[in-house]
């Protein structure tokens, strides 16, 4: 079950791996892919409905610790879930489309901090960046729009943030297209360019204006990401820390696989070898999931996951504090229609 829309990033991969995946469980049981858009739904119902038996896998784009830490969905931790693998590197880019149409001359040659303390980038279309979110991440607060809106706030740059139904991957394109907005920050999409658009980086349609952590951003089909990591260009080390605290637990990891809490050990540990076998011996299903994905899978086993859970929990609870303050004062301040009274 894909916590997403059908046709965005998360949904081709989960496909792709679905058709390949029955071989390599014992048994070889048919596989069915099926959706749920809505994150925290999905989430809840994997943790309090869905067999415990192994026919019920999660599939998830980041690992959604903050659900453990909200009533909608019980409190329930992310580490009370089986984690059975994950298959993407989970770093984060901040890519801009079309930056000289949109932000002006300079535009294929600046970094997000170089339009640091300015009104305007100067010139384009839009003379700011333009991003979105789902309602639903903005109205929670949910870390990665803080990490976002924060960033750009404490470097002063100009851009405008805004909240629609749905902000996937084809519905960003469509909003790049329409002029909408000009940027998104994502981990795997940038990673995706060469096969979906070749000509994009290359001819300069789209840039990486930072990289957002955790970890450093890799190259895209041979071509290094254009500006480093954001952590380095703030001004204070405060500001730093806070963004980290705000950025890296929810995204230590992209495209994991969970079996719901209080699934046996032993039908966990049978399945995440599976994943594992698969991903390291099927040269078809790497093939061709890294033709979605852009960029070769790296298979997170069941151990080194597990642990990282864990002591990523651990500092989200620590941080959670920071990301309720800053999310509240960033809401107020951006989008104060979805504070009630």
């Amino acid at each position: 079950m894909a916590n997403s829309n059908p046709g965005g990033g998360t949904d081709s991969q989960g496909r792709v791996m679905s058709a390949f995946i029955s071989k390599w469980i014992p048994g070889n049981p048919r596989i069915v892919f099926s959706n749920n858009g809505n994150k925290p739904l999905e989430y809840l119902f994997s943790a309090t409905e869905a067999p415990k038996d192994g026919t019920y896998i999660s599939w998830n784009s980041t690992p959604q610790l903050n659900f453990g830490f909200e009533e909608d969905t019980r409190y329930i931790k992310r580490s009370t879930f089986q984690f059975l693998g994950a298959t993407i590197d989970s770093t984060r880019a901040f890519m801009l489309y079309d930056p000289i149409g949109n932000l002006g001359p300079d535009g294929n040659s600046k970094c997000l901090w170089d339009y640091k303390g300015q009104e305007t980038t100067g010139g384009g279309k839009h003379g700011e960046f333009k991003l979105a979110d789902e309602i639903s991440d903005v109205a929670e607060g949910a870390p990665g729009f803080v990490a976002n809106s924060y960033a750009m706030e404490q470097l002063r740059v100009p851009f405008t943030y805004y909240a629609f139904d749905t902000v996937d991957t084809n519905a960003t394109y469509t909003m790049w297209a329409r002029g909408d907005i000009n940027a998104t920050v994502r981990g795997s999409l940038w990673y995706r360019f060469p096969l979906e658009h070749p000509d994009w980086i290359p001819g300069g349609m789209l840039r990486v204006v930072a990289g957002m952590g955790p970890g450093e951003l890799g190259p895209s089909g041979g071509t290094p990401a254009h500006c480093g990591n954001i952590s380095s260009h703030f001004e204070t080390d405060e500001q730093r820390k806070t963004f980290e605290a705000v950025m890296n637990p929810p995204n230590y990891m992209s495209k994991a696989l969970w079996l719901p809490p209080g699934s046996p050990d032993d039908i966990a540990d049978a399945l995440s070898a599976a994943f594992q076998d698969a991903f390291t011996n099927d040269a078809d299903l790497v093939a061709k999931y890294g033709a979605i994905a852009g960029e070769v899978p790296r298979f997170t086993d069941r151990a080194t996951g597990t642990a990282s859970t864990v002591a990523n929990e651990a500092i989200f609870e620590e941080s959670l504090a920071v990301t309720k303050k800053e999310g509240d004062r960033l809401i107020e301040k951006y989008f104060p229609q979805y504070i009630s009274n």
